[in-house]
């Protein structure tokens, strides 16, 4: 492999910066055009829930909550996951609401995790209309809970946060974009420069005669060109 001279990549960099530049801000550009025109926005909407104490479903009576409680809604907290997204809770989502979608294509749309060491659970729904999104996740809270009821025979399920329509769309981060855009840019500019030198054979000064085939370079040419522009320079 051959050695490469670090004093002639940086000057082959130098001399090649309009190159550099044209490639970060095309890149740039079509990082802000995808954002802007092609993709299409996604809007988000959570709630969350939080497992209470234990209430017969049956009776009106207000629940409490104890030690045992806390012990058995950690071991639901999986469970109630799962059935959060089940086709059951999603197709009556679907019929509810007289959505198009298909019981897979909505549960894409859905994410339900479990807040670390809490008995919390958020649902958050994405889509591409904010008040669709809104609509789908207060649904889902409200088929859950019932579902919960009917299952088990009990009532534990609260709404901690209530859902809000998004002003914004969640994946519409302009100045990311361009962040990562003018990254991606100078690397890949780099690596074309890169390349382009490493396999660019041609003999452009004396120096690189004498370390290429190790011999004395007694004489060579200057170029006129060169001193032209420079005789012009110092003239005006």
């Amino acid at each position: 492999m051959e050695e490469i001279n670090l004093k002639e990549l940086f000057l082959y960099f130098k001399s090649k910066l309009l190159y550099l530049v044209a490639i970060v801000v095309t890149v740039c550009f079509v990082g802000v055009f995808y954002l802007t025109v092609v993709q299409q926005p996604r809007y988000e909407s959570s709630t969350s829930l939080i497992l209470t104490g234990f209430s017969n479903a049956d009776k009106n009576n207000e629940a409490t909550i104890s030690t045992n409680d806390l012990t058995i809604n950690q071991k639901l907290l999986a469970t109630y996951q799962e059935i959060t997204k089940s086709k059951k809770v999603l197709e009556q989502v679907i019929q509810s609401l007289s959505l198009s979608y298909s019981v897979e294509t909505l549960a894409k749309h859905v994410s339900v995790t479990g807040v670390t060491d809490t008995e919390i659970i958020k649902i958050t729904v994405t889509d591409g209309d904010a008040e669709r999104a809104y609509q789908i996740v207060g649904k889902i809270a409200e088929i859950f809970s019932e579902e919960v009821k009917t299952i088990y025979n009990v009532s534990n399920v609260s709404i901690l946060d209530t859902p809000s329509i998004a002003s914004r769309a969640s994946n519409m981060g302009l100045q990311k974009s361009i962040f990562v855009s003018f990254a991606l840019g100078v690397i890949l500019s780099c690596i074309l420069l890169f390349i382009t030198y490493y396999f660019d054979t041609t003999i452009k000064n004396a120096n690189q005669i004498e370390a290429k085939v190790d011999v004395l370079v007694l004489g060579s040419i200057p170029d006129y060109r060169k001193k032209k522009v420079q005789k012009k320079k110092r003239g005006n």
